[in-house]
């Protein structure tokens, strides 16, 4: 379980790019781009069971197949269900809910103090989100797009430094908009586990951007 984890981490990213594949395909569904990551990933995830190395098959090349497959399943049922399920909403309501909880678990922290770090981790998780998006819209100005560029990378290095487990559930809950309570189920703890670990992860990773920023001045 422990290398299975280890391999979804690491594939991860690149199954988010043959979801990005897909999804430009299919640029007019706007909506979709969540549910062609959280496809892409439980095609991994299928692969990584089926994979057997003695048949001497790039796993990349297995896998592709998988992923792509699993995406397109998803982008059909979408769309033939996109209007009766209200695609979305309530999934980015439950997740916000959940950040929020996770960053205020600290009721003895002083009220200015946890105020500013809500308000940071939100900060933190938003640019994640935005980080995770194909196709973004551009800045009006070459500063800005400079400034963000220069932000996307700091905070890409910051999360390489986070320990492996809480890089995982920023992986998994950000580029993939998988839930607290189905991180909680693949990696086998609780809800509650994942939340504290979620606030642990965005707390290292404002020390990491705070640090570089302040290695700059």
């Amino acid at each position: 379980m422990a290398a299975r984890d280890a391999l979804i981490v690491h594939y991860s990213p690149w199954a988010r790019l043959v979801a990005r594949d897909v999804y430009m395909r299919v640029y007019l569904m706007r909506d979709a781009w969540h549910d062609c990551v959280q496809n892409a990933l439980l095609g991994l995830m299928d692969a990584i069971e089926r994979f057997n190395p003695e048949r001497g098959i790039a796993f990349q090349s297995f896998a592709r197949l998988r992923v792509r497959g699993a995406v397109f399943d998803g982008l059909r049922v979408l769309r033939s269900s996109h209007l009766e399920l209200g695609y979305g909403g309530g999934d980015r309501a439950t997740a916000a809910r959940d950040r929020v909880a996770s960053l205020n678990e600290d009721s003895d922290a002083d009220p200015l103090e946890a105020f500013i770090a809500t308000t940071v981790g939100l900060g933190l998780g938003f640019l994640l989100d935005m980080q995770s998006m194909p196709g973004r819209a551009q800045p009006p100005d070459a500063y800005a797009e400079l400034e963000k560029a220069q932000l996307s990378a700091a905070v890409s290095e910051s999360l390489e430094q986070l320990p492996e487990r809480d890089r995982s559930i920023v992986i998994l809950h950000y580029y993939h908009q998988l839930s607290f309570v189905e991180i909680a189920e693949q990696l086998g703890v609780t809800k509650g586990r994942i939340s504290q670990l979620h606030k642990r992860a965005l707390e290292h990773l404002r020390r990491c951007l705070r640090e570089r920023v302040m290695a700059e001045c």
